[in-house]
């Protein structure tokens, strides 16, 4: 349950903030009646990630471990990329005021017609991904060379890093460095690799952010809370990362916000008291449980659906003449739900049971998920 509390805390301030703050920024986008923009909901399901790479890694061998988070997350990542792809180069063509090429080559992938006098009235044109960006997207490799690639989805920043830091812990892991400087020293030694990663834009100006070395502090976060959970890392150690962790997040991107300080400082402790104490089982709570976990178990779903096609369903309400702020955001999130229940049920639960299925011979029995005392990666509750 408590886990459950903090993802959908996470998610659900992650979606408000794309959806209320960033969506009516989009030319053609009219408001909402409230906005929240306190961004500290991704990097909070990135420290959780960081968390359960601890226990998880630890059951059966390294290989098998990295195979089961690939086949949770890269599955549903690839349908929601395609069906984002299309459903936006579909739209978006036509809020632009352009025509598709003739042909289903046309419609997927040709630049389309732009008229060949733009009407000066109209609106900032969207960007209309082409198939150079679904291939970078689909590789992982958008964040290499922003000016040329672009994301599909602006929230698919992630993916690569979530690969890139469950690469890193499988080879930190295999190393058995741990064993030799002990485990504090290797998570410190993470923290101010992540702290000095800018200078490396001087080599290569993506370098940093592409690499996932950027965002490796948050990782460090987790896993330094999961050792302090199992008394093997003191408080005064754990304070001191987790202090380090909140001032790189606060310089990050821009001058700190303080709101977003001090919600990412509140759900640090939060994960802490999930990971050391007591479930939160209490009885407000437990009435709300099947509500929770079942949110919880789609978060990651939803994560891969709000941003990008919750944009496309606001401007085509606002095109429609829905005034009612109120409407349209019910009809956002309640459209967005779905998907994320119809890509959980249908791709990534699916998928995951199939990829991570015992191969004959191999000597295992059931599931990797099986075996794992929690969920093994950011956002679904007991199997993401």
């Amino acid at each position: 349950m408590s886990w459950d509390v903090i993802r959908v805390i996470a998610i659900l301030f992650v979606v408000a903030g794309h959806v209320t703050s960033l969506g009516p920024s989009i030319p053609g986008i009219d408001g909402y009646p409230f906005e929240v923009s306190i961004p500290f909901g991704t990097v909070t399901l990135l420290v959780v990630s960081g968390y359960f790479v601890c226990p998880t890694i630890r059951r059966g061998t390294v290989t098998r471990w990295l195979r089961g988070r690939f086949a949770r997350i890269l599955p549903a990542y690839l349908v929601a990329l395609l069906f984002t792809y299309v459903v936006t180069r579909y739209f978006v063509v036509g809020f632009n005021g352009w025509e598709h090429r003739p042909g289903m080559f046309g419609l997927l992938f040709a630049a389309p017609l732009a008229p060949a006098e733009p009407d000066p009235a109209a609106l900032p044109p969207w960007n209309v991904p082409d198939a150079r960006d679904l291939l970078a997207n689909m590789f992982l490799v958008q964040e290499w060379a922003p000016d040329v690639l672009h994301r599909v989805d602006g929230s698919y920043w992630t993916i690569p890093v979530q690969m890139a830091a469950f690469v890193g812990a499988a080879l930190l892991w295999r190393s058995r460095l741990r064993h030799v400087v002990g485990a504090q020293a290797v998570l410190w030694g993470v923290l101010a690799v992540s702290a000095v990663s800018p200078v490396l834009s001087l080599l290569i100006r993506t370098l940093p952010a592409a690499s996932g070395l950027f965002y490796a502090h948050l990782f460090a976060a987790g896993a330094a809370i999961w050792l302090w959970s199992r008394h093997r890392l003191a408080s005064s150690q754990l304070i001191a990362m987790l202090a380090v962790t909140v001032v790189l997040h606060a310089f990050r991107s821009g001058p700190p916000k303080l709101w977003s300080v001090v919600g990412f400082t509140i759900m640090l402790g939060l994960i802490c008291a999930a990971a050391r104490g007591p479930d939160w089982d209490k009885p407000v709570l437990s009435t709300l449980r099947r509500p929770i976990s079942w949110l919880a178990g789609l978060s990651f779903g939803l994560y891969l659906v709000h941003q990008q096609l919750g944009y496309v369903i606001a401007r085509l309400l606002t095109q429609a003449g829905v005034s009612s702020g109120w409407l349209r955001l019910a009809v956002v999130l309640g459209t967005v739900l779905a998907g994320a229940w119809l890509l959980t049920v249908l791709v990534e639960r699916p998928a995951y049971r199939v990829l991570t299925r015992p191969r004959p011979g191999s000597g295992h029995h059931g599931s990797p998920a099986a075996t794992v005392p929690g969920p093994p990666s950011v956002f679904v509750r007991g199997a993401t």
